[in-house]
């Protein structure tokens, strides 16, 4: 049996990922403004489960470098 696969998306301007559980279940994280860490984020599910609002679904490599940017961002503010 194979790793599990995280899908990541750009909500809005917001970093969101979809990470599958060692059960068979979901979780969804998404980034906090404040810390620039992931924070689980189940309203997101619905949104990402069914392509609703301003979401674009995104390669982990795009999706690191807008993390990666806004982690700059953040450090630079402090």
């Amino acid at each position: 049996m194979g790793q599990p696969v995280v899908e990541y998306f750009i909500v809005g301007a917001r970093p969101v990922k979809l990470v599958p559980t060692d059960q068979g279940g979901l979780g969804v994280y998404a980034f906090n403004w404040q810390t620039g860490e992931f924070d689980l984020a189940m309203e997101y599910l619905s949104r990402l489960c069914f392509g609703k609002g301003d979401l674009d679904r995104v390669t982990q490599t795009e999706f690191d470098q807008r993390v990666e940017e806004l982690r700059a961002s953040l450090a630079s503010r402090r």
